[in-house]
């Protein structure tokens, strides 16, 4: 069975690590062939790793070269991931002579909230681009529910993210890290490992800390990530005179790392898509809790027992959960314990792939 995974070169969300870790983690049960919209991160990536990889113009849509790819290459399946490639799919699908798919990674609908010209432009073509499928992937039970509520009539499929536990596992508290970051001993670490988006909501975290930073003085916060909102946000630490206490890392391959130096985990999102987001993947495998926004499916994995669920738009609650984390730190080794539970039992690679594998040979 060969697939070809389409998708923008440029994509370093969790999208685009869902789809790079299906065509690295699969091989064992069919092979697939990353097409990129143009050229980016996502695409050098693939690369770097030895990923089978094909770049599609930005006029791929138009110009047959994806239906010419499909036939030169004997491909069976073809899966489209993001806007980009669902409005491509709008134009190509009925010049396709092999089942095609997307999988839904995010709230379709407010994917553009960053740029307002974007949103009102880019978001109606997205949506008739996935009203243009007849199956449909969904990373969650959210996603599902949405389209369902849209009245998108297609076979849906429910697909979760997984996790390679022998990457990620293994190591120690990295103490030169520490040093780097200029990390004292006795200082509590919370960590935000998202884009900085609005749909992210790092303003209301960073308020919330802010409140936090008046009572307890041996706290920071790390920000990993990057995006339209982080000049916004730089500006907004200093003008709250909090420029020794937040750390804004930047994008991080090796996420895992400053994980490990961190105490907790925080997500205050206000909606995801995927199911686990991957940074609670990340978290459980270092046994790292989380304080996570009570929005699509993450209920289905935290709770009291690995972690807080917070409401993303009550900064007082954010405040509130990020207080009671601090202030039973000594109890947060039993929560991280029981979230890597939970994940190297439900979200492993192996049962990742082969849920994809199931869905191929359904759709074949």
């Amino acid at each position: 069975m060969k697939v070809l995974e389409i998708i923008t070169g440029n994509d370093i969300g969790g999208g685009g690590k869902h789809v790079l870790d299906l065509c690295y983690y699969s091989k064992d049960l069919f092979h697939t062939v990353l097409g990129c919209i143009g050229e980016g991160p996502l695409y050098n990536k693939a690369k770097k790793l030895g990923v089978k990889t094909t770049l599609f113009s930005s006029k791929s849509f138009i110009n047959n070269e994806i239906q010419k790819y499909i036939k030169n290459n004997n491909i069976d399946i073809v899966n489209f991931h993001g806007a980009k490639a669902f409005f491509t799919h709008y134009f190509v699908n009925k010049r396709l002579s092999i089942p095609s798919v997307a999988t839904v990674h995010s709230n379709y609908k407010e994917d553009f909230l960053n740029n307002k010209y974007k949103y009102y432009l880019f978001t109606p073509l997205s949506i008739r681009g996935i009203k243009s499928f007849k199956n449909h992937i969904c990373v969650s039970n959210y996603i599902k529910d949405i389209l369902n509520n849209d009245n998108v009539k297609s076979r849906k499929f429910i697909i979760n993210n997984g996790i390679d536990l022998n990457y990620y596992e293994g190591g120690k508290c990295n103490n030169d890290l520490r040093v780097k970051l200029n990390i004292k001993k006795e200082e509590f670490i919370y960590i935000m490992v998202a884009r900085m988006h609005p749909i992210k909501n790092h303003k209301l975290l960073i308020e919330a800390f802010h409140k936090l930073t008046k009572e307890y003085k041996n706290i920071k916060l790390l920000l990993a990530g990057e995006g339209v909102e982080e000049e916004k946000l730089k500006e907004k630490v200093k003008n709250l005179n909090l420029d020794d206490k937040v750390l804004f890392l930047g994008f991080k391959d090796n996420i895992e790392d400053y994980l490990e130096v961190s105490d907790i985990s925080v997500l205050t999102s206000l909606n995801e898509g995927g199911s686990p987001p991957l940074v609670i993947l990340e978290s459980g495998i270092k046994k790292v809790p989380v304080i996570a926004s009570n929005v699509g499916d993450i209920p289905f994995t935290i709770n009291r027992s690995n972690g807080f669920l917070i409401n993303p738009t009550s900064m007082d609650d954010i405040y509130d959960k990020m207080k009671e984390a601090y202030n039973n730190k000594n109890e947060l080794n039993i929560l991280g314990e029981n979230l890597y539970n939970t994940v190297i039992s439900k979200y492993s690679m192996k049962n990742f792939c082969k849920s994809y594998y199931e869905c191929y040979k359904n759709l074949i």
